[in-house]
């Protein structure tokens, strides 16, 4: 089946567009982009659909693209999307009030369905029996020209999404999910709206639990830069340092480049380019009085009461969820139900108000079982 859609190219016509969509109370939206080499995505398009209308917009030949992120971030609009995490860190880049109201589809079949998460090609086709093709996913968005199959496939993204969005809008509507859907959206939106603290870069690093002492305040410090050189330049953080290389760097604690360079898995022209300012992080960390070291976080197995808190924890989970009848995978996961005990044991209490709080401690998550797990987590101390 070949879409009906506007290939926008030029500001008018984005204009007109929004105009038209102006008087509607909500918006399909799907963006497609590259995020390879790039700690930011680089935008390659954006898909716009409503009840009557559905569009494709170059963001690299529209020179003003502002009158679509006002419109998205019109309090009065709802942003419709599916698995809208990217899709909104993209968003917020370009106007930090967009999107401001979301409908994620994604989120909404999980509720429905009571069941895991679906693609969008799942939705579509347990909706309307279409089956799209997706061999066209990794295209590369930012080269031009982008061919007609390209461009449907794009389209399609939002056409079938304008279509299912009222009705699930309207199942949601009469059932007994409708409160914490909407709780879910926002707490996304507020989530995939955060800018991530370079101070803290450490904590959400797995192969911190393997270090000890001055070892975690060097590898604080050199993470700091790492994730601020990242965001300043724009640069995927695995290119200037490899988790294991940072971890390396923290155990052998060069002073010179001649010691840096035989740290395996730092690349000739890191050291080259960022060398020094690699061993002056490695100096700021070994400078830190013991008082400021970062907390140690072991193995969780390695804790003598974990194992017995998390199939406490886990039986928890799965009967809050059942009482509120979603599946058990949507209330906590495993990691979630880590962080919980993370947060309680290892992370102390001057530190918690610097930091953002673990999934199950926030919006309904907390109300459901979070709370239940902290208490049981904090036996522990």
């Amino acid at each position: 089946m070949t879409l009906q859609f506007e290939q926008i190219n030029a500001t008018n016509a984005l204009v007109a567009f929004c105009d038209q969509a102006g008087d509607k109370d909500w918006l399909a939206v799907d963006t497609e982009f590259v995020r390879t080499r790039t700690y930011y995505a680089n935008l390659g398009l954006v898909q716009l659909a409503t009840e009557e209308a559905c569009a494709v917009v170059d963001p690299l030949q529209v020179e003003d693209m502002s009158c679509l992120w006002e419109l998205l971030s019109e309090q009065r609009r709802t942003t419709v999307m599916h698995a809208a995490g990217e899709d909104i860190e993209i968003l917020r880049q370009k106007n930090s009030e967009a999107p401001s109201q979301l409908f994620d589809t994604q989120i909404a079949w999980s509720f429905l369905s009571q069941g895991d998460q679906i693609g969008y090609a799942g939705l579509i086709e347990h909706h309307f029996g279409v089956e799209l093709d997706k061999s066209l996913s990794r295209t590369d968005w930012l080269a031009r020209p982008l061919s007609a199959a390209q461009l449907q496939y794009a389209a399609a993204d939002t056409y079938y999404l304008a279509k299912v969005y009222p009705e699930l809008k309207a199942q949601l509507e009469q059932s007994k999910w409708a409160d914490i859907f909407q709780q879910e959206c926002d707490f996304q939106l507020s989530k995939r709206s955060r800018t991530a603290n370079p101070d803290y870069a450490w904590k959400d690093i797995g192969i911190y639990s393997q270090l000890n002492g001055q070892q975690r305040a060097v590898f604080a410090s050199v993470a700091k830069w790492r994730l601020q050189t990242a965001q300043k330049e724009n640069i995927a953080v695995p290119f200037l340092l490899k988790d294991p290389a940072l971890a390396e760097i923290s155990r052998m604690q060069p002073t010179n480049k001649r010691k840096l360079a035989e740290v395996e898995g730092v690349h000739p022209s890191v050291l080259r380019k960022r060398g020094q300012a690699i061993l002056d992080a490695v100096a700021e960390g070994l400078e830190q009085a013991e008082s400021d070291w970062p907390p140690a976080i072991p193995r969780l197995d390695d804790h003598s009461g974990y194992k017995s808190w998390f199939k406490a924890a886990k039986k928890l989970v799965n009967e809050r969820a059942n009482e509120v009848s979603v599946a058990p995978s949507m209330l906590g996961s495993r990691k979630q139900i880590n962080e919980v005990f993370v947060w309680s044991c290892f992370v102390p209490d001057e530190l918690k108000s610097k930091l953002f709080k673990p999934e199950l401690l926030e919006s309904w998550r907390s109300d459901v079982a979070g709370k239940e797990l902290l208490e049981l987590a904090n036996d522990l101390r």
